[in-house]
């Protein structure tokens, strides 16, 4: 597998969990309650999957190399991608934040859930556009095979670093046993 190829495979689990999101904010906003557990897994595959391991990927290896090949032809593409990164990370600090220790949500957290996932799935579909559509377009002209190749290879190594051996696979077991429930 290739680098680039790897990324866009994650982007597919990372859209499922979005559609799980956009069907957890429409219950909740009707009034109906969400498992406080199901809402805890979300925050999870958004903070170690999505946070850690796949922007760990592109800010560790993608980008560095993508700038040392192209320069500032993609700079500027680079650190708006930097900052929509930023902007997940502060909302999805907003949605633990919401997420009570309680299995009932109280009305103040339930209104705050509900506003910070939809500002992070309005990011997260325009900013996978963006990464399909430009970012990876350009990767995949400027890379070689075997950059593309040793790309994948890095994420590997970057992943069990990150993550450590086999969450990456429970992550996905669990956005799909997810998407069983809500999908």
């Amino acid at each position: 597998m290739m680098g680039v190829e790897d990324l866009r495979n994650e982007h597919s689990e990372i859209t499922i969990m979005l559609d799980i999101l956009k069907k957890v904010c429409k219950l909740l906003d009707e009034g109906e309650d969400v498992d406080h557990d199901h809402l805890e897994q979300l925050h999870e595959f958004m903070t170690v999957f999505v946070d850690e391991c796949h922007h760990g990927k592109e800010e560790e290896s993608l980008f560095p190399t993508l700038e040392s090949i192209d320069g500032d032809e993609s700079k500027k593409l680079i650190e708006i991608l930097l900052a929509e990164h930023e902007t997940g990370r502060k909302y999805a600090k907003a949605i633990g934040e919401a997420i009570s220790d309680d299995d009932k949500m109280d009305p103040q957290n339930r209104a705050k859930l509900i506003k910070y996932v939809r500002y992070y799935i309005r990011l997260l579909v325009q900013h996978i556009d963006k990464e399909n559509n430009i970012l990876f377009a350009l990767a995949e002209k400027k890379l070689s095979g075997e950059q593309n190749q040793e790309l994948f290879e890095e994420f590997e190594i970057l992943e069990k670093e990150k993550i450590g051996l086999g969450k990456h696979k429970q992550l996905h077991e669990i956005v799909h046993r997810l998407a069983d429930i809500y999908l």
